[in-house]
């Protein structure tokens, strides 16, 4: 990187890039307004109360942020009062130890105001309003033409300041950026940018009205960089330049203060894929983008390379090595086989729209221009200790597993049905606030004349994250195994062992915890469970939608909350060995030495689990390797081979640790002395000492692969 970067990034890491709201005065009298006028008054008045940020080392400015005097953006929720009503009431605090309310993550359309600018929105919004005439829908149009117009106010403001600051700066080299910066806000946002340099500037600029992901960069940046390559008015270093005070600026968006500054899952966003042409997207500027955030020693964003069939070795493992080398965790992988196969197929989505999505937060994905529909977790392992701890009349004369697994899935399915129900009632308190900027930035809002809190987006996928599905394998595994298939035990004596929490069972449990076959060994009798289990996810789910119509798929991963620990706490023994209060499991995911025959059958028996995928929602699968098979050089080249025939085989997510257990136990007796151990957690990467109790125990836990 340059001086220029190298002085920004100093900044940026000592938090000095932070921008900060700036209070607006508003006149009482605007509460005698409609409620839809006053909040796009206020908010209108508090976009043009801000100040940019500039330094004598800026090409860029525009982002602001809202305080809560106002109806801000649709990632913060800030100002949207009938959501904070919501989430102080069931926010993290789990009801009947089945749901859970989360945060939503989503990502603007910039494909859109970069090929037509704000100019081109507006128009939008005036051929929208010739087709709707229902009173609401013209009043909401008119507000979000109201808020474009001040956005593109806004951004000659910024090109004032910038001029009037380029007058104090001696340096001439920075004059000059700072004068190209205040020429080039004149012309973007309003209009489409006319180069690669201020397609970044209108990214950076809108990006305050939906400050989460930034969605498929490399796709949105290719012909900007291309046509000035071309021309010969743009190099690869100040390509590269641009983007790295972009992403800069991305993670300056969080305080340094703050907990979050250090958490890779910020700003979440992805490179690859497919193409709606059917190729694969992978390009030079998809490596550029990669290349820039690796020189650069901060957290956010985090990238994830889309895989398809047509992506050549030399990329993945080109995206694998800089994996290895990155000590901050940048970097993590999922499979455009298995998402688009479910977007087509069990969603319904047209092919150009389905290789439209992202990654975002913790990897829940989202469509360009679109919410990520989901806004729960939910504890799929309680219907286990239903039946065994409230209703095991119903299971102990059984005598087959296929009419215990009836049973099983009666439970389960009623449990499903609360979870998703109230995953439609936090949607519901949701859409009672009503955004402005950030639906100006979403796809089918204009069209539709409806906020995206509201549905007013086409292509949305809801999946509600499912706590416990590897607790519920082994469960179903154990109960297969050794009451039915090898009638080690009696029904009645299972049911007594997890009733008494293996009290007076103890040579049962370690029998039990030796030789049950469970999920990750690749054997006939878990794999057959597991794939049972999601096949009756996917009869549950394959007709339902949610209440905007947004199709039900299946999450399981955690975010930065102790959900596992939680749900955990209140739930009884189960036949897979839990204790009571023993935490559950997330994501598709081994451990405790459970996954016995190695790397290869785990990869396996996770790549066979769902052939509908019907679980392409929010899911992660964490993989914890020996250092060797990354660093070693020989062992690397292999440890590619194996992930990608992990993807080729069905496999929907990887990404990776190589810390030993003994380091990780070390660094929580002694974390000042291992400051710098960095892991990957769920969806996202930290520091290990930052983390969470419940989340180091589950890291520790995980079985690290020699092979």
């Amino acid at each position: 990187m340059n001086k220029r970067i190298e002085k920004l990034t100093e900044l940026t890491l000592d938090g000095e890039m932070y921008v900060s709201p700036i209070d607006t005065e508003f006149d009482r009298e605007d509460l005698f307004l409609p409620k839809s006028k006053m909040e796009v008054k206020r908010l209108c008045e508090c976009i043009l109360n801000q100040e940019p940020k500039l330094t004598p080392y800026s090409k860029m400015t525009g982002f602001f942020r809202f305080n809560d005097d106002v109806v801000g953006d649709a990632f913060t929720r800030i100002g949207h009062i009938e959501t904070q009503k919501v989430v102080n009431q069931f926010l993290l605090k789990p009801v009947n130890n089945l749901s859970t309310m989360e945060w939503q993550h989503a990502t603007a359309d910039y494909k859109k105001v970069l090929t037509k600018g704000i100019k081109g929105i507006i128009a939008d919004i005036d051929a929208s309003l010739i087709k709707h005439n229902a009173k609401d829908e013209v009043e909401f149009l008119n507000d979000l033409k109201i808020v474009a117009n001040v956005i593109v106010e806004w951004a000659h403001k910024c090109s004032k300041r910038a001029d009037e600051f380029s007058k104090t700066v001696e340096n001439p080299e920075y004059k000059r950026n700072l004068s190209r910066l205040s020429k080039a806000l004149l012309n973007v946002p309003e209009n489409k940018p006319s180069n690669f340099y201020e397609a970044i500037l209108t990214i950076y600029l809108c990006f305050s009205a939906d400050p989460d992901s930034l969605g498929t960069l490399d796709r949105y940046l290719t012909p900007f960089y291309k046509k000035d390559i071309n021309d010969g008015v743009l190099t690869k270093d100040e390509a590269k330049e641009y983007l790295q005070e972009l992403f800069l600026m991305v993670q300056a968006t969080t305080p340094s203060s703050d907990y979050r500054f250090t958490r890779g899952a910020e700003s979440h966003f992805c490179i690859g894929g497919y193409l709606p042409n059917g190729e694969d997207g992978f390009n030079e500027v998809s490596r550029l983008i990669v290349e820039s955030l690796m020189e650069l020693p901060t957290y956010i964003p985090q990238i994830t390379l889309r895989w398809t069939k047509k992506t050549p070795h030399e990329v993945f493992r080109f995206m694998m090595d800089c994996e290895r080398k990155d000590p901050n965790k940048r970097i993590a992988f999922t499979n455009d086989e298995k998402r688009i196969k479910c977007y087509t197929e069990i969603c319904g989505f047209p092919y150009e729209r389905a290789v439209s999505y992202t990654t975002v937060g913790c990897n829940e994905p989202a469509f360009l221009g679109a919410i990520s529909g989901s806004n729960s977790k939910g504890n799929v392992l309680r219907c286990v200790e239903t039946l065994f701890h409230k209703k095991s009349d119903a299971i102990v004369n059984i005598k087959s597993f296929d009419e215990f697994y009836k049973v099983f899935e009666r439970e389960l399915y009623s449990d499903l049905d609360i979870v998703y129900d109230y995953d439609n009632k936090y949607n519901l308190c949701r859409s009672r606030d009503v955004n402005y900027i950030s639906s100006l930035f979403f796809n089918d809002c204009i069209e539709n004349a409806k906020s995206l809190t509201q549905g007013g987006g086409d292509v949305v996928i809801a999946s509600p994250m499912l706590l416990g599905i590897v607790n519920v394998i082994d469960s179903l595994a154990v109960v297969k195994q050794f009451v039915f298939d090898e009638e080690k035990i009696t029904m009645t004596e299972l049911v007594n062992a997890v009733k008494s929490n293996w009290i007076g069972y103890e040579e049962l449990k370690n029998t039990i915890s030796k030789t049950a076959k469970f999920f990750g060994n690749d054997d006939e009798t878990s794999n057959s469970v597991a794939q049972r289990f999601y096949n009756s996810l996917y009869e549950y789910l394959k007709d339902k939608k949610n209440l905007f119509g947004y199709q039900w798929l299946v999450g399981d991963l955690v975010g930065y909350n102790e959900h596992h620990k939680w749900f955990g706490n209140m739930t009884k023994a189960t036949p897979d060995g839990r204790y009571d209060g023993d935490n559950l499991k997330f994501g598709l995911e081994q451990g405790e030495g459970r996954d016995r025959e190695g790397l290869t059958a785990l990869l396996n028996s996770i790549a066979a689990v769902d052939e509908h995928a019907i679980a392409c929602g929010s899911t992660v699968t964490n993989i914890s390797l020996d250092e060797q098979l990354i660093k070693n050089d020989d062992n690397f080249e292999k440890t590619v081979s194996m992930f990608e025939t992990y993807f080729k085989n069905g496999g929907v997510h990887f990404q990776l640790t190589y810390v030993s257990k003994e380091d990780l136990l070390a660094a929580k007796a002694n974390p000042k002395n291992h400051q710098n151990l960095r892991v990957r957690v769920t969806g996202f990467s930290e520091y290990f000492v930052r983390l969470k109790d419940s989340l180091q125990d589950t890291i520790i836990n995980r079985t690290t692969k020699t092979r």
